[in-house]
């Protein structure tokens, strides 16, 4: 009984079964028809995560294995995914297998190797400091995304349906345009469905909108963000510093 709790509480373990699970799913998802063998095996490993889950809340307690919550993510998903092994019987649940690939998300537990990365308690505290640095120039920049897709609909939804048919579209496509991949097919394509006209106004319009959007605000987002992380250890050599300088003055003094 001792090793069977050992084996289901041991993280690296059962990390390893989810990840072999995972691969398995995906080898189903090739196979237009569900092979009886890989059924009976995913929902062998089902099993294994509710048997998982069960040692974990026995030896844990329910709220000690509730508190955690990796182990609510866990429980919810093999809870979702346990009606499929009536399915090793025949297809009595259609749609089972969708709820079986959200298991796969448990293989996001690897995370937990980044623990073992040096200095990663700084690295995460620089990149939190850089999000709330930037924040307001990326809400700036959704806002313009947002009113210039708009914009595009209505002047060139009819020329470059594929583009620019709608404001989801739109909002896709001028994305695309701001972060510079294959912008210049989109003024191209509106040049061969429209007149000379509008494909010199389409040509001045993006490159006006690339320079805006894909080299002036991409630009500013993303120095704001490396200098708040390059700040961040600014800030901590100038406190290493100043206590150097104190240490001195108080050899001085003495």
């Amino acid at each position: 009984m001792g090793r069977v709790r050992r084996f289901f509480t041991n993280d690296n373990v059962m990390l390893v079964l989810v990840l072999i699970n995972t691969g398995i799913i995906f080898v189903s998802g090739f196979l237009p028809n569900q092979e009886s063998t890989l059924v009976v095996i995913d929902s062998f490993f089902t099993l294994l995560f509710f048997i998982e889950a069960m040692v974990k809340i026995q030896v844990k307690g329910f709220t000690g294995y509730w508190n955690d919550g990796w182990n609510r993510f866990d429980f919810i998903l093999v809870l979702l995914a346990l009606p499929s092994c009536i399915n090793i019987f025949g297809e009595f649940i259609p749609g089972t297998n969708v709820l079986l690939s959200l298991r796969t998300l448990r293989a996001f537990k690897a995370f937990r190797m980044l623990q073992f990365i040096p200095n990663i308690e700084n690295l995460l505290k620089g990149i939190k400091l850089a999000f709330k640095a930037s924040y307001m120039v990326t809400i700036g920049m959704i806002v313009l995304l947002l009113v210039f897709s708009i914009i595009t609909t209505f002047l060139f939804g009819n020329v470059a349906p594929q583009y620019f048919g709608n404001p989801a579209l739109s909002v896709y496509s001028i994305f695309r345009l701001f972060t510079i991949e294959g912008w210049y097919e989109m003024p191209e394509t509106i040049a061969e469905n429209g007149g000379k006209i509008m494909a010199v106004f389409a040509r001045i319009y993006f490159s006006i909108l690339l320079f805006l959007g894909g080299i002036i605000g991409m630009s500013l987002v993303n120095s704001i963000f490396v200098d708040a992380m390059a700040a961040d250890n600014n800030d901590e050599v100038l406190e290493k510093l100043s206590q150097i300088e104190k240490k001195l003055d108080q050899i001085k003094q003495k």
